[in-house]
Order: structure tokens, then sequence, then C-alpha cells
């Protein structure tokens, strides 16, 4: 037997026993961080999140296509700032509970949570509804739950259980920051809307999942609201395919 092949089968007779480990382990799995150091971390995040990835945006573009810039910009963004980081900070158990956090929204949350759902679909799913095809129906619909989930729990979630009661640092400075950070993309693909017109869109949709989110102790109200608003991203989606 060859050495590349020796090497091959031993990975794939190894990766059973690594599973059978992982699983018999639970302690192994990434733990909460609660000293100042994790606290310093998350308040840094809504200037470190606009500056790394405009930084990121801007050496893709530079790079790779358009198309093939924007997708690596928000893989990074998406595994790094919405994933890794707050699963550094809550572990996983902790991520999934801050998920979960929240009562019920009442009928008045629901009323002002349908606002920017109501704006998504009459601006960019109606005009744009003779573009949606069943594999631009699907990239949108995933994209957008994998955006929103990541998005609620580190720029809302993470907040919230970190500094609860604290208006400032719950509310509006991770809001500043998930403002901000939209200019990021457009860097790479600038909106039809212009930057203002759709940084105005972003703090709107914002302002409303945090006011929600704050009124309701936790984010779980806000998470399909969220999504729905991301998934009438028709021009994005079709953009994403190649189309």
């Amino acid at each position: 037997m060859t050495e590349p092949v020796a090497a091959a089968d031993a990975v794939v007779r190894a990766v059973p026993r690594l599973c059978r480990a992982v699983l018999r382990r639970p302690s192994r799995r990434p733990r909460r961080h609660d000293g100042d150091v994790a606290r310093l971390a998350v308040l840094a995040v809504p200037v470190a999140v606009p500056v790394t990835m405009a930084g990121v945006f801007a050496l893709f573009g530079r790079l790779l296509s358009p198309r093939a810039a924007h997708l690596a910009g928000f893989a990074v963004y998406w595994a790094g700032w919405c994933g890794a980081f707050p699963v550094w900070v809550l572990g996983l158990r902790g991520c999934r509970d801050v998920l979960g956090a929240g009562r019920r929204p009442r009928p008045a949350e629901l009323a002002v949570l349908a606002l920017p759902v109501v704006g998504a679909v009459a601006t960019e799913l109606v005009p744009n509804r003779r573009l949606v095809g069943l594999r631009v129906a699907l990239v949108a619909a995933g994209t957008a739950a994998v955006n929103a989930l990541g998005e609620e729990l580190l720029w809302r979630g993470l907040f919230l259980d970190r500094f609860p009661g604290d208006q400032m640092r719950a509310g509006i400075w991770p809001l500043a920051g998930f403002t901000v950070w939209h200019l990021a993309p457009q860097l790479v693909r600038p909106s039809d809307r212009g930057r203002g017109g759709f940084l105005a869109g972003a703090a709107t949709v914002g302002t409303v999942m945090t006011v929600v989110a704050w009124r309701a102790g936790g984010v779980r109200a806000v998470l399909l609201p969220h999504v729905l608003v991301d998934a009438c991203g028709v021009r994005v989606a079709r953009f994403w395919t190649g189309r």
C-alpha cells in the first residue's frame, strides 16, 4: 500500500471513531465565557465587524469576480462573526438558549414587526416577482434563514444576554453597528437604491427588531420576521445564482 493510499485509509477509519468520541464527550463542547474579556469583545463588535468585513470584501473584490467576492465575503461573515464568535462567547447551548429566549410578541408588537415585512414585499418581492424561479426561491429562502438567525444571534441576542437592562449597550450600540456593517458588502455590489437608501432600510429593520426583542426579553419573536424580510431579496438571490 502506497503512503498516500495508507494515509487516506487511516483518515477514513478515524472519522467514525472521532464522531463517537465527540458524541460521548459533551464536556468538550465550546463552553461559555463570562469574564471581562468576553464582555469587552462583545462591546467591540459594532466597530470590529464593519471594519474587518470592509477589509474582507475589499480584498475579495480585488481577487475574485464580483459574484464570488460577494459570496465569499458573506461566508466569512456568517462563519466567523455570526457563528464562531457567538459560540466562543456563549457556548453551543448558550447560543441555542439565546435564540429561544423571550416571550411571544403581543398584538401591537406583531403590527410593528409586520411593517418591515410589508415594506420588503412591496419594494423587493412584488416588483421582481417575475424573476423568481425555483432555484432563486431556494437560494433566497436558504440564505435568508442563515443570515437572519446569525444576525439576530450576533446583533441582538448576544448583547441582550451580556447587558440585560442596559438600553445603550444592549440596544442602541449594537443597532448602530448592525446598520453600519451593511456598508461593507456595498464595496462589491452597490445597491440599486444607493448606499444611503440601503442603510436607511437596514436601520429601519434593525430598529424594529431591536425594539421588539428588547420588549419581549429575547430574539425569539423577531426571528421569523427577519427571515421573511431577507427572503424578499430576489435580486441578490439571482446575483448569487449567476443570473
